[in-house]
């Protein structure tokens, strides 16, 4: 039966405040109430449910299942230079260069033909004719969100920033997870899989696995390469690295390393791009 008293002496939060708090939507906070996943959570009427506010995030049974069965390796490695870098005194910003260099393999990435000169035009605001309109916008979206970082990630802030990636583009599937799929589980699996077991593993690697999940679950209809690529970024300039730089003539070579991540689960030739590609920046 719904309670619709409050214990007494006893500081609640609405489910909207409880899916801020946790990074996850506010229809999936109900669903995990209804379901009795959320410890302490009483009811209110027919649709309204409060949740006492020390209430930790509980852990989803099909993410936990999930993550079982998505183990990434990272193969031997050797993380010596990056952490010459991470230790050094220089400051590694997003320049208007680097970010140019960004959106440029983003695209090339999303099979757009474009070149270094039309992404620095129409960072310029000059249209590129021979260019789709829609990833001209996308460029200028892009810059947008690189101007943002860096930030700290949750699955409120994929969502926020694919919202801010299709402005002008397709703001009916802005932050929308595609529909009919694992999406939703898969993107919440991999934010467990980041604030958890992933921390303690090198910032290259943490980053690495965070870009692969992305390329390979494809949580929105359009806008995930370009999504990855900035999220990719933001890992770099949080752990004082230079942006991870692999030139748009190095694009099939990275389409072939994610393939084997996420049929393989071997992540290690990835890693090895990423941590050559910071390398190189740095030296840039």
């Amino acid at each position: 039966m719904p309670n619709s008293e409050y214990p007494i002496a006893m500081d609640y939060i609405s489910t909207k405040e409880a899916a801020q708090k946790w990074g996850i939507s506010e229809r999936r906070v109900r669903s995990l109430c209804v379901e009795g996943k959320i410890e302490g959570a009483v009811r209110v009427g027919d649709w309204v449910w409060s949740i006492p506010a020390g209430t930790q995030k509980p852990a989803d049974g099909r993410t936990l299942r999930y993550m079982k069965n998505r183990a990434l390796r990272t193969g031997s490695q050797d993380y010596r230079e990056a952490d010459k870098l991470r230790g050094s005194t220089s400051q590694y910003s997003l320049t208007t260069d680097r970010k140019v260099e960004i959106v440029l393999e983003a695209l090339c990435y999303d099979n757009t033909v474009i070149s270094l000169e039309n992404v620095l035009a129409i960072f310029n605001l000059e249209n590129q004719s021979d260019i789709p309109l829609e990833k001209q916008i996308l460029a200028l979206n892009m810059r947008s969100a690189l101007n943002s970082i860096p930030f700290d990630l949750n699955e409120k802030r994929i969502r926020d920033l694919h919202s801010r990636l299709m402005m002008s583009i397709d703001e009916r599937s802005a932050g929308v997870y595609k529909l009919g799929g694992s999406q939703s589980q898969e993107t919440e699996a991999m934010m467990e899989q980041y604030s958890g077991p992933w921390s303690v593993l090198h910032p290259v690697a943490r980053a690495s696995f965070l870009f692969a999940e992305i390329m390979r679950i494809q949580p929105f209809e359009k806008g995930n390469p370009e999504l990855a690529f900035i999220l990719l970024a933001n890992e770099m300039f949080k752990a004082k690295l230079p942006p991870a730089l692999f030139g748009s003539a190095q694009i099939p070579e990275l389409k072939a390393a994610l393939a084997s991540t996420a049929i393989r689960g071997n992540s290690q030739m990835l890693v090895s791009m990423v941590l050559d590609a910071v390398t190189a920046a740095a030296a840039q």
